[in-house]
Formats: C-alpha cells, sequence, structure tokens
C-alpha cells in the first residue's frame, strides 16, 4: 500500500512544491541590498543554494532572487516523487538543512530588515507593543494574507486585542508564503489554537551569546619578595565564601517568543472544513509522510491533510512540524514553529 495512496497525493512534490507550492518568493535580492546598504550582515547568506531555498515566482510586487541567489524548491528532487498510481509507495525526502532555507532565513532577519520585509510585501499589520513582553518585533496580523484569513478559535477577545494573536514579524513572513501555498488548494480560512502564548513567571529572553573574555593571570610578587604567613592567613580569614550559582532561567517556548501557531482546521472557500482533531487519522509514533504514515481511515480529508504536511515539510519553511502523531498533546492541532538559532528541520 502506497504512503498516498492516489494520485492526486502522489502528485504532491511535483504539483506542488515543484511548481506552485508557498508562491511568495523571499525576495532576498531587496532584503540583502537594502542590508547593505545599511551595514547589516545579509540575512540568510549561504553559499549553495539547497532543498527549500525560495523559488522565484513572478507576482510578488517586489524584487525577485537573483539568479544563482535562491534555488527553486524542487532543488534536489524535494518533496514526494509522482509516481502515478501504480508506482508503488511514494518516495519521501527529508528537506536537508540550509542557511538558504526559508526558515533559516526568516530566523536571521533583524528587527528592522523584518519590519522592511512586511511593508515591502504589503502584509496587513500593526505593532503590538504591549502583551509579549519576550517576542523581539511583535505584531498583529490585520487582514487576510493572500485572500487567507488565520482566525484564533476560542480566544476571548477580539482580534485586536487578544495576546494569543501576537506574533513576531519573522512568523508573520513565513504565515504569508503558507497562506499562498494554501490559496492554491482552495482555503479561504486558518484556525488556529493561538499563535502566542505568555511565558510562565521568571522566564527570559534568550539572549546573544557574548563570546568569554580571557582572564588575567594573578599578579606575582616583586622578585626577592615572599608574602608572609599572616598576611596569607589574613586574605584567608577575610575571603568571602563564593555565592552559589543563581539558578538558570526558564527557556521559553517558540509559542512565548511568537514563533509559533497551533493550528486546528482549515476552512475552504466553500465551507469544507479539514479538522485536525476528527480527520487526521493517524498514530502516534507513525511517520506523518512517506511510508508507513497511511491513515487508518483514508478519507479525502486524511489524504488532503497529509498532503498539506508533506508539502509544508518539504519546503523548508519551518523549522519543527508537529502533528498528532507526534502525542497526545497535538491530538487536536498542528504545530509549525521558527527557531531562530536552530540548524535542522524536525517532522512528528
Amino acid at each position: 500500500m502506497s504512503a498516498l495512496p492516489s494520485r492526486r497525493a502522489l502528485a504532491l512534490g511535483a504539483a506542488l512544491i515543484g511548481g506552485a507550492a508557498l508562491l511568495t518568493p523571499l525576495g532576498l535580492a531587496s532584503l540583502r541590498r537594502t542590508e547593505a546598504e545599511r551595514g547589516e550582515a545579509p540575512a540568510g547568506s549561504a553559499a549553495a543554494p539547497g532543498p527549500g531555498a525560495a523559488a522565484a515566482v513572478p507576482g510578488d510586487g517586489g524584487a525577485l532572487p537573483a539568479d544563482g541567489e535562491a534555488g527553486s524548491l524542487a532543488d534536489g528532487g524535494a518533496g514526494l516523487s509522482d509516481g502515478g498510481r501504480d508506482a508503488g509507495p511514494a518516495l519521501f525526502e527529508k528537506p536537508v538543512w540550509s542557511e538558504a532555507s526559508r526558515a533559516a532565513t526568516y530566523g536571521g532577519l533583524s528587527s528592522d530588515a523584518c519590519d522592511r520585509e512586511l511593508k515591502r510585501r504589503g502584509i496587513p499589520h500593526a505593532p503590538a507593543p504591549r502583551g509579549a513582553p519576550l517576542v523581539d518585533r511583535p505584531v498583529r496580523i490585520t487582514g487576510a494574507l493572500r485572500g487567507v484569513t488565520f482566525r484564533g478559535d476560542g480566544v476571548a477577545k477580539p482580534r485586536s486585542t487578544s495576546v494569543f494573536d501576537i506574533a513576531d514579524c519573522r512568523l508573520v513572513l513565513a504565515l504569508d508564503d503558507l497562506a499562498a501555498f494554501l490559496a492554491t488548494r482552495g482555503i479561504a480560512e486558518v484556525v488556529h489554537v493561538s499563535i502566542h502564548r505568555p511565558a510562565p513567571a521568571g522566564t527570559s529572553a534568550p539572549k546573544p551569546k557574548k563570546p568569554k573574555k580571557a582572564q588575567k593571570a594573578p599578579a606575582k610578587p616583586p622578585a626577592g619578595k615572599k608574602t608572609s604567613k599572616g598576611a596569607a592567613k589574613a586574605a584567608k580569614k577575610g575571603a568571602v565564601a563564593p555565592k552559589p550559582p543563581a539558578p538558570a532561567p526558564g527557556r521559553p517556548s517558540q509559542h512565548a517568543l511568537g514563533l509559533a501557531i497551533d493550528v486546528a482546521a482549515f476552512v475552504k472557500a466553500d465551507g469544507a472544513r479539514l479538522d485536525v482533531k476528527t480527520d487526521w487519522h493517524g498514530a502516534i509514533g507513525a511517520p506523518p509522510c512517506g511510508p508507513g504514515s497511511e491513515p487508518k481511515e483514508s478519507t479525502p480529508q486524511a489524504i488532503e491533510l497529509r498532503e498539506i504536511i508533506c508539502a509544508v515539510h518539504t519546503s523548508g519553511l519551518f523549522n519543527v512540524v508537529l502533528t498528532p502523531n507526534a502525542n497526545d498533546a497535538h491530538a487536536d492541532h498542528f504545530h509549525f514553529d521558527i527557531k531562530r538559532d536552530a540548524r535542522y528541520f524536525l517532522l512528528e
């Protein structure tokens, strides 16, 4: 039995990833040119493109990546092959991390560069200065992205004030790409459990590591002079006992940093709903894509959800993609996140 038992599913790699998946280009040429003018380090610079690099697709309304600057999403044969209905199990190739991947490029953006890219794309947003102290550049999405609306489910307060709708601007760029892909599948709305979630008390934002200073060697007494025993005893007597190390602050989750979203459902323009909890039909520990990923019930909804997940993971848009196959905590949603210091992709 194939991993995705239909031609429509087997065509994922060629039809979606290689061609129309995640239509928005990164605009790397524009980003790098602007940062060079401002003296900033190029974002997401890489020696060579690899799987997950941005595809140059007309119609973004901004500068496209220059040739050789960012490769196609199909580079390296990423995605599931279109082997046909009787071609056997679908082949699934995991994306290989590179600095040219979308997740790495977005994660490496400075706050100012991220702001400029939001404005360049014309993404509807507003600053969110309150309610998310650990988010580096907090914003709210104020309108549809590529015709796709992102809506919180069960959030008591309206969008304009809900703390759960705050996102780091880097995540918003990724969601803009995600929306471009979802729109090709007729999806008009993404229902999420939350984006931002406040961190527990005592949690602090991660800080960039500083290089350690070289320690000076203790001063030696002048030649010919020795420290008296009395002076040595006095030094020991007056010495202050070393303080115990302070407890390490809690490491914030990607939700606390505004870099994650938990998606509960996708709603199509005709009202049809792909609900993660009721339509996934998976098993904890089973792979979401490739051999062994067959749903318990091969419904059209279960197949399409797998198509979406496999396309998103293969594109390298997010560092981490978690499904109900990961554990009980994810039984009702997909988790997508960007990790600014990560050098890997994870799918469970």
